[in-house]
């Protein structure tokens, strides 16, 4: 069997075509995916080779990407007029160690059934007479190499899991609740943990209410603060739209926000020493103590905004182009201020603990609807479930009425890795309908 070409017989082979650049990425991968319902158990594992180049110069340019190897007789397509190419210089990468659980073998076929089985037992133990419909884990590593004609060389690994839950409350009709989560690798999934968040989910949906139209204190679990920054995301990404919303001095936000993006953070799902393009990835403050300082910012939108160039290009899969966007962003949690500190500080208002959906947001218009369940908080204690509720406000009116930081910084995946940690937030308004 002959050897796959070498990356460099790749470029030399499209340049020849009197295109200026050309980029070439192998990726290899393996994964197991196992699925629990109440009468089925399936497992299987794949493992995958794929590839894509791209080439081409200042007025036209070609996107190609296929399983197997790349060859260098192609076929290559034409070059698209009006599609330009321009690619990376190498740049020197800071010193990084891989992690060791990169070298953690795919989780068991038994030991993962027996996780996805754990999970219901729990389930039950939390809410008696509850279900779980449905257990999805998915677990995979892969190894990437990056070539461009620039000179710029890359080889990268990966390590990650997903799990997905659904279940089913106790009663007729029975309500639903469903979670997705990833983490680096399986065993960081903590069966207990995630049976009394789907418990919680399912107790408030079943006896809850929402209220017609109320305001006061409204402290945000992890779950609902991470869904509120990730709609915030095209603020935040790319030069220009995140003025929108400073005031007077550059503020964003209450002097309690700080928000970072790091495609470095130690024990992040996607932790890497280069972007999806070979560019080193470093930490970067978008916001500091509620200043604005820059946007994430692609190597090549340098000088069009104020700021220095993340790493932060993405390149979700073989088939996909490189495009800019957060990977591990955050906001920054206060490490002295417990939950139980901030829910005894909401005197009247509200603990709202998930997001049950993905929301609107009116970024032109300054305003945001997002469907939301958890309790009404009277002095510090829950005093009625709440649920089918819409937490509603002005953008910048959550951003600025972030009164306290929680230290639980937790992580969801959403557009990338978005974290936050429990927020204490005043001038929103808690409704029946998104209005």
């Amino acid at each position: 069997m002959s050897q796959p070409a070498s990356l460099d017989e790749i470029l030399r082979a499209v340049l020849k075509r009197h295109l200026s650049d050309a980029e070439v990425y192998v990726k290899r991968g393996r994964s197991r995916r196992l699925e629990r319902t109440p009468v089925t158990e399936t497992a299987s594992i794949s493992q995958e080779r794929a590839w894509a180049v791209r080439a081409g110069n200042r007025r036209a340019s070609f996107f190609a990407a296929a399983t197997g190897d790349p060859s260098p007789g192609g076929p290559w397509p034409e070059p698209v007029p009006g599609h330009s190419l321009e690619l990376p210089e190498p740049a020197p990468v800071p010193a990084w160690n891989p992690p060791s659980d990169f070298d953690t073998p795919l989780i068991g076929e038994r030991e993962g059934l027996k996780l996805l089985e754990s999970l219901g037992r729990e389930l039950e133990a939390e809410l008696p007479k509850a279900r779980l419909l449905r257990a999805v884990l998915e677990d995979g590593s892969s190894e990437a190499e990056l070539a461009n004609s620039r000179g710029l060389r890359a080889a990268t690994r990966g390590r990650i899991s997903t799990l997905y839950l659904e279940a089913a409350g106790p009663g007729r009709p029975a309500v639903s609740a469903s979670l997705y989560l990833a983490a680096r690798e399986p065993r960081r999934f903590h069966p207990t943990a995630l049976a009394r968040r789907l418990a919680d989910r399912l107790a408030v949906s079943a006896a809850g209410a929402a209220p017609e139209r109320d305001s006061g204190e409204v402290l945000l679990a992890p779950n609902v603060a991470s869904r509120m920054l990730a709609g915030l995301l095209p603020l935040l990404v790319g030069p220009g739209p995140g003025s929108r919303l400073t005031g007077a001095r550059g503020r964003f936000g209450s002097e309690r926000v700080t928000l970072i993006d790091n495609g470095r953070l130690p024990g992040g799902a996607f932790e890497a020493p280069v972007d999806g393009e070979g560019v080193p990835t470093r930490e970067v403050v978008l916001v500091e103590e509620g200043l604005f300082r820059q946007p994430l910012l692609a190597w090549w939108q340098e000088g069009a905004a104020h700021g220095e160039t993340s790493g932060c290009v993405r390149r979700p899969g073989w088939r996909d182009l490189p495009a800019p966007g957060p990977t591990h962003l955050y906001l920054k949690p206060e490490p002295r201020t417990p939950v139980a500190t901030l829910l005894g500080a909401v005197s009247q208002g509200y603990y709202l603990i998930d997001a049950t959906g993905s929301g609107t947001f009116d970024l032109a218009g300054d305003r945001f609807a997002l469907p939301v369940c958890g309790f009404a908080v009277q002095s510090g204690r829950a005093s009625a479930p709440v649920a089918k509720a819409w937490l509603c406000g002005g953008i910048g009116a959550f951003l600025k009425g972030i009164a306290g930081v929680g230290r639980d910084l937790t992580f969801q995946p959403l557009d990338g890795m978005i974290g936050s940690p429990t927020l204490l937030v005043t001038g929103l308004e808690l409704r029946a309908g998104a209005g």
